[in-house]
């Protein structure tokens, strides 16, 4: 085999699989100026302890909550008041050396700015699995009870709508170093795990770099387009638009990328990611809906006890907390505050795990796999500063199985809101996307577009 042929069959594999859309990329859509909304989906991996977030501060719940919490209550004076009965882990408005009374940061501050929502009691009403693998699959693929369906619930949306912008690259991003399973089926949807690592590594040379030591010598991506002139055969075809696709996204320069309104990211997988898609749509690529995760909630051990004030404090659960607050804050700002307008009143974003905790800590300052949950809902077209949903109770007649927060609000709800307020889809198109839903029950989170 000739070394040109080589490469190109180098090529065609990394496109293969790097590109699922390569026939899907529209190079002449770059600012095609749609202004459709995106739905982001944030999942955070392991069960976060929803009671551990959103506490119980003055009232009947917080008389059951201080019976019932033991080793994982939070005193009242450690918590972020947002109402006269709720409160916010510290975290979640400041940093370890932060006390609760200073000046809100982050979530707390996008509560009072009426961006923040929160759903109560969250969950699956209908099927319960402590176990991670069946609830994440059951919550991803919109089907619990049923981990064998072909599609994903975001895979069924895109099959579903109508109406979308042309797209330049997908209309939807999976973030992920393996497709979403929210996007399972979804043969045109782009997974990658952060922008940057857009690019084809099979050359022994640098990517993007010359080296001026050696004539001639260019960076690979320079090598890759000039491989496909001239064929005419669907893997020509195929192979430009690759090599198309790999130079657009190297012109966004996603390293240099300069957030706004003053927005800082952490430097964290989440903080990149969210970055990253902030960039993809200011560029108006046309992506509709991403996908996200954000793990390590399974606090079976070690869970935290926040302690504010103490810049010294080490907090496991409260580190992943401000993680969380910091990388949602800096993209609602950056988007918010961008030259093109106020972004964020096109873009939700919902943040949901697979499960709760047990109501009691377990003897190992942890707490173990629960049922009810907590779902947040961001956005500039969010109803926020309110809570939605019917909070269960944590009295001992109103506890599932005598141990966990029970649920109240089906998370395929929420979503369903999401899809007919903010992207337009007809109530009846719902059965396609969450099979065996019972009807369409919105809450009031989200505003009509």
């Amino acid at each position: 085999m000739k070394r040109r042929s080589f490469l190109k069959g180098c090529c065609a594999a990394a496109g293969a699989a790097s590109l699922p859309a390569a026939a899907f990329f529209n190079p002449a859509m770059a600012g095609a100026g749609s202004g459709h909304d995106v739905l982001v989906y944030l999942y955070l991996r392991g069960g976060i302890d929803g009671l551990h977030l959103v506490v119980p501060y003055a009232g009947p719940e917080r008389t059951a909550y201080e019976a019932r919490r033991g080793n994982m209550l939070i005193p009242e004076a450690h918590l972020r008041p947002i109402s006269a009965q709720w409160a916010l882990h510290p975290r979640a408005g400041g940093g370890p050396g932060d006390p609760v009374g200073s000046t809100p940061r982050w979530l707390q501050r996008l509560w009072l700015q009426d961006k923040l929502a929160i759903v109560q009691g969250a969950g699956m009403p209908t099927h319960l699995s402590r176990s991670h693998f069946d609830a994440q699959a059951w919550m991803d693929l919109g089907t619990p009870g049923n981990k064998t369906t072909a599609q994903g619930w975001l895979a069924r949306y895109l099959s579903q709508a109508t109406g979308l912008p042309p797209a330049l690259l997908s209309h939807a991003f999976g973030f992920s170093s393996t497709q979403p399973l929210a996007l399972i089926g979804a043969n045109d949807a782009f997974t990658v795990s952060n922008a940057q690592e857009f690019r084809v590594d099979g050359f022994h040379w640098s990517w993007n770099s010359s080296n001026p030591d050696i004539a001639g010598h260019v960076g690979a991506h320079r090598r890759i387009q000039p491989l496909w002139q001239g064929g005419s055969s669907p893997l020509d075809q195929a192979g430009r638009l690759t090599a198309e696709a790999l130079a657009e996204m190297r012109s966004m320069n996603f390293e240099d990328y300069e957030p706004e309104g003053g927005a800082a990211y952490p430097s964290s997988n989440l903080g990149t990611q969210l970055r990253n898609l902030a960039q993809l749509i200011k560029e108006d690529t046309g992506v509709v809906a991403a996908t996200l995760d954000y793990g390590g909630w399974d606090t079976h051990q070690g869970q935290g006890m926040p302690n504010p004030g103490n810049p010294n404090h080490f907090d496991y659960y409260g580190n992943l907390v401000q993680g969380m607050a910091e990388a949602l804050d800096a993209f609602y700002t950056d988007l918010s505050m961008s030259a093109q307008g106020d972004l964020m009143n096109r873009v939700s974003v919902v943040v949901l795990s697979e499960f709760g905790r047990n109501v009691t800590g377990n003897q190992s300052n942890g707490t173990d796999h629960g049922y009810g949950n907590v779902m947040l809902a961001l956005g500039g077209r969010v109803n926020g500063g309110q809570f939605f949903g019917e909070f269960p109770g944590l009295d001992k007649s109103s506890l599932f199985e005598n141990q966990d927060l029970d649920t109240s609000v089906d998370y395929r709800q929420v979503l369903a809101e999401a899809l007919v307020r903010r992207h337009g889809m007809s109530q009846g198109q719902l059965e396609q996307v969450f099979p065996a839903l019972d009807g369409y029950q919105p809450l009031g989170i989200f505003q009509a577009s």
